[in-house]
């Protein structure tokens, strides 16, 4: 039901709020959405979008101040315009993408509203978090690959208290060369 809304308007106004309605959803379907969460220790997220503990969350430094950064507002199922007042297309628009059903409260989300074709970290990334149930060959790679760039690498672990990021050290030199392996032989090459 995301990106739904419904709209009300006092009963005595007998204005014909159509256009108004289309100018809404136009201004809508014009902005792209970013969404990220403000946690990596809820079960229900690795869950739901890391394919139980198979996939991985990416740390980033967002700025304390943007327009274009918004936190998620939980409330009922369909986002609510009124045109009781002046409504801002644009703005209702944006209202309407940072609202969701209350039952998603625990996302903890916020997303990134714009235009433009991509948003540009002013840090880049900070740490990679995997979950304890990624494939070896895929954590290995990840692990080349974050030791390369300087980027933090953790793993899952589930504790009776939650979910913790465990530090992962970097690699000898000589474990970061990744082997081919000849599919055909089981040769391995250098």
């Amino acid at each position: 039901m995301e990106g739904m809304f419904v709209y009300s308007y006092r009963s005595t106004d007998e204005r014909d709020y159509t256009d108004h309605v289309a100018e809404i959803v136009r201004q809508k379907k014009q902005l792209k959405v970013c969404s990220l969460s403000k946690t990596f220790d809820c079960h229900l997220l690795w869950a739901h979008y890391a394919s139980g503990f198979d996939g991985l969350a990416i740390e980033v430094d967002l700025p304390d101040q943007s327009p274009i950064i918004k936190e998620v507002q939980y409330e009922g199922v369909f986002s609510s315009v009124s045109f009781d007042g002046p409504v801002r297309p644009d703005q209702a628009a944006e209202q309407v993408l940072t609202s969701k059903f209350h039952e998603w409260k625990y996302e903890q989300e916020v997303r990134i509203l714009q235009r433009d074709d991509w948003y540009y970290l002013e840090k880049p990334v900070s740490r990679v978090i995997v979950g304890h149930r990624m494939h070896p060959a895929l954590f290995e790679s990840l692990q080349v690959i974050c030791e390369r760039k300087g980027i933090t690498l953790n793993k899952t672990g589930i504790v009776d208290e939650g979910i913790d990021a465990d530090y992962v050290p970097p690699l000898d030199d000589d474990d970061a060369r990744p082997t081919m392996r000849s599919s055909r032989r089981g040769k391995t090459r250098g």
